[in-house]
């Protein structure tokens, strides 16, 4: 059994490592992700030919990252292969902004706000490449005693400026930026209401405490505990967002409709927060082999 503490605040018993746990999260998120990406495609019945990219790509991320944290001792090939499908997801990620950014030109060609906030919202794609960088990270290790000195497997070793943790920390914060300004692009559509803001102040918020503990060379103890509520009130923005919008589809008539989920509000993006809140904890945690400590 290992133990995960999350600073001095938490302690949280775990049935795998710290790293297995990461790669089960990021195969879970390759699968929602995919999932959303497949239900906004559907709009335009999957044309361009380009928009089945991340289907495809979704499942195989998922795949890789569940067989590897599934194993306890994965050999160099699997891990070679793992590693190559998330360098590959950065690109998917990369590359679905572009055409992204690129259908919401107005037709002069030019980027208005209200082509913008009406268009495919420019910024989801990149959820694809932060996924794949914790995937990615998942697998590397850092020298004991060395921060920054990364081994990457069947590879070598690279020196990076800063520590894996810090890495980690600069994706938790980026990805609350993006959901940020996402929120802010998508709730432009049609006025912001008060619940509207919660989303884009506290995206703002989070991004803030986190990034200041990316850039922070010690943590006070204020920190800590900012940085942990403010984890938890991810989770929280997450699912209330994902009760406003499930509200929103059913338009008051307790009904499903599928064109509302597709077009309206959809349903999975709020639970964004939730999933920075869980990897913000994991990422800070401190982990120890309750097992072999007995021993």
């Amino acid at each position: 059994m290992n133990d995960i503490s999350v600073f001095h605040l938490a302690r949280i018993k775990l049935p795998i490592e710290k790293n297995r746990l990461l790669l089960l999260l990021v195969g879970v998120n390759f699968i929602f992700t995919g999932l959303d990406v497949a239900l906004a495609h559907a709009v335009n019945d999957y044309v361009p030919a380009y928009e089945w990219i991340p289907i495809f790509f979704a499942p195989l991320a998922a795949a890789t990252s569940m067989i590897v944290a599934l194993k306890s001792k994965p050999d160099r090939g699997l891990m070679l292969v793992h590693i190559a499908v998330m360098i590959l997801g950065v690109f998917v990620g990369v590359l679905g902004t572009a055409f992204h950014a690129n259908q919401a030109l107005n037709p002069l060609g030019q980027l208005t706000w209200i082509w913008v906030t009406f268009a495919s919202p420019i910024l989801a794609p990149l959820a694809f490449a932060g996924i794949s960088l914790v995937g990615l990270y998942g697998v590397i290790e850092e020298v004991d005693g060395q921060p920054g000195l990364l081994n990457v497997p069947g590879i070598g070793t690279f020196k990076a400026p800063i520590s894996r943790d810090r890495h980690f920390l600069w994706l938790v914060g980026l990805g609350f930026a993006a959901s940020a300004l996402t929120s802010i692009i998508d709730h432009g559509q049609y006025g912001y209401t008060l619940y509207k803001l919660i989303p884009i102040v506290f995206g703002l918020f989070a991004t803030s405490v986190v990034l200041t503990l990316a850039v922070s060379k010690e943590w006070t103890d204020a920190d800590e505990l900012t940085y942990f509520w403010t984890m938890i009130g991810a989770i929280i923005v997450g699912v209330l967002g994902f009760a406003f919008h499930l509200s929103g589809d059913l338009a008051d008539t307790g009904q499903f409709s599928l064109e509302r989920i597709l077009v309206f509000a959809p349903v999975l993006a709020p639970l964004l927060y939730c999933d920075l809140g869980i990897l913000g904890l994991i990422v800070v945690g401190g982990g120890t082999n309750t097992a072999a400590d007995a021993s």
